[in-house]
Formats: structure tokens, sequence, C-alpha cells
């Protein structure tokens, strides 16, 4: 009886309703698939347009890069969304799991170690926080990477202070305009009505003529 060709998937679909998928984290790797999804697409054609013979508009590869930054800061917050969830779950194949036929997705995901790409990254970013693992206690490296929030705190403080202190329009400071308001009332510089976009925007000729003799 069991080498009826009837028998194996009788076995099998046992096995798949007496595993309990109850506490696999879907919610949390469907969200981290569908964001490493959209920034994958992304980084792709953005790859692509790069490998072209004629690179595309300046400000068409600014607005590629600007998504690509919104994408991967969408990402960032989910995996520190669901860090706890991520972080102890333990991969491992049920019996029913194709093991010849997905060896490698099977290898990818019981993988302990990182990437050589992701290990030189890790690396890189522990040499310029300064941080060593072999040396320091868990509360030396909490405390390195507070004082780095701390300093980036600061930073951004500052540069919106540094801000705060220019004029990034017009043709006047901002100590000039906050002692006449009138100043600023109006934009004195009247940038070219001509909306034609070159079909090479890096042109050198182009760029000289419009420094010499204006648009």
């Amino acid at each position: 009886m069991s080498d009826r060709p009837g028998s194996a998937p009788a076995i099998n679909a046992s096995s798949q309703e007496e595993f309990n998928f109850q506490h696999v984290p879907a919610q949390a790797l469907d969200a981290v698939r569908m964001r490493l999804a959209q920034l994958t697409h992304s980084l792709a054609k953005l790859k692509d347009e790069m490998a072209k013979a004629d690179l595309p508009q300046w400000y068409s590869l600014q607005m590629q890069v600007s998504v690509i930054l919104t994408q991967l800061q969408s990402l960032t917050t989910t995996l520190h969304h669901f860090e706890e969830l991520l972080d102890s779950t333990i991969v491992y194949p049920v019996g029913t799991f194709p093991t010849t036929a997905h060896e490698g997705l099977l290898t990818t995901l019981l993988r302990k170690k990182n990437i050589p790409e992701a290990e030189s990254w890790i690396h890189d970013a522990k040499e310029t926080a300064g941080i060593d693992l072999n040396t320091m206690s868990s509360d030396d490296v909490k405390k390195c990477l507070k004082d780095d929030e701390e300093v980036t705190k600061w930073a951004l403080g500052f540069l919106k202070q540094e801000h705060s202190n220019y004029a990034f329009r017009g043709l006047h400071t901002s100590q000039e305009i906050s002692e006449n308001p009138t100043l600023g009332a109006y934009d004195e510089y009247q940038p070219s009505v001509s909306n034609n976009i070159p079909k090479q925007p890096f042109d050198v000729d182009s760029i000289l003529k419009i420094i010499h003799q204006g648009a």
C-alpha cells in the first residue's frame, strides 16, 4: 500500500497539517520583502541608466537617487520596527521542504556568517566608529554608540543654526536683510525664461558660453 502513488502526498499533507505556522513572522518578513523588492528594482533601474552610452539628464538621476534614499529610509525603519522579532527568529527547514531543488536558498537562509561584502561594510563602520569588540565590553560599546548619537544630534543642530544665519536667495546676506527687510521683499535675480533642456547636460562648451555671456 505504501508504494501507491497516492500514499506519499497523503503523508506530506499530514505532516504539513501537524506543523504550526502560527509563530512564523509572516507580517515582518513580507514587509521586509516588499521594501527590498522596491529597492532592488530602483537600484537595477539606476544601474541600467548609468550603463547607457548617453547619460540621462541630471535631474532624472537626482530624482532616481531621491527615490532610492526614500526607499532605504523605509527599509531601515521597517527593519528597526521588527528588529527584536527578526533577531530572535531561527530558520530551519521542515521535513517536506524540497532540499534538493532549493539547496541554494536553504544554504542562504541557514547561513550564520555575513557575506564578504557585508562583513567589509561592518568592519569599515567599526573602524570609523573606533569600536573594537575584542577589547571593549558591551557597556563600552553602548557608551560609544550613545556618544556618536549625541555628536550626530549636535551636528544636526549646528547645521540648522548655520542654515538660519544665511540667505540662500537673492544678492544679500541674512544680516543685510534683517537690517533692511525691504531688500528681501523681491528677488533681484531674474533667471532665464528659456525652457530648453540641453541634450548633453555636461557639455563643457555650453557651460563656458553661459558663464561668459549668460543664458
